[in-house]
């Protein structure tokens, strides 16, 4: 028995690779959904290192995006591994409390944490910060 999941096809997908002396990286990013008032973004990432053996990659990770569009406001989640170090993991979001009419002047809150999993060092300290933000066009 098997489980039909049926996605969307993303919206603006974009796919980004590169080359370099280190080894090859691979990214994908697309609009998953999207409504007037809602829009859910997702990114997929992949690196391979050339020093390390084998095919499987060195490094995995994703990032889910979340924007109420009307406001502007949002959150997102993210989770990278990366073999023989461990998994970082982190989640944040931003509300805007104002934006002039002009959209000129705008003030918002920001908060964000993030931990590290896993590795030689085993599971290290959480950060987490919560900021209030100005900002201008002069």
């Amino acid at each position: 028995m098997g489980v039909l999941i049926d996605f969307e096809t993303p919206l603006d997908p974009q796919t980004d690779w590169g080359i370099t002396r280190q080894g090859v990286d691979i990214s994908h990013t697309g609009t998953i959904h999207q409504t007037d008032n809602h829009r859910f973004d997702g990114t997929a990432s992949a690196a391979k290192y050339f020093p390390s053996h084998g095919l499987r990659p060195d490094q995995v990770g994703g990032r889910l995006d979340y924007t109420h569009t009307p406001s502007g406001s949002g959150a997102f989640i993210q989770a990278d591994r990366t073999r023989n170090y461990g998994t970082d993991v982190a989640a944040g979001g931003k509300y805007n409390i104002y934006t002039s009419p002009k959209k000129d002047f705008g003030v918002d809150a920001t908060a964000q944490y993030q931990r590290h999993f896993g590795g030689p060092g085993g599971a290290g300290r959480p950060e987490a910060g919560v900021f209030l933000n100005a900002h201008a066009d002069i």
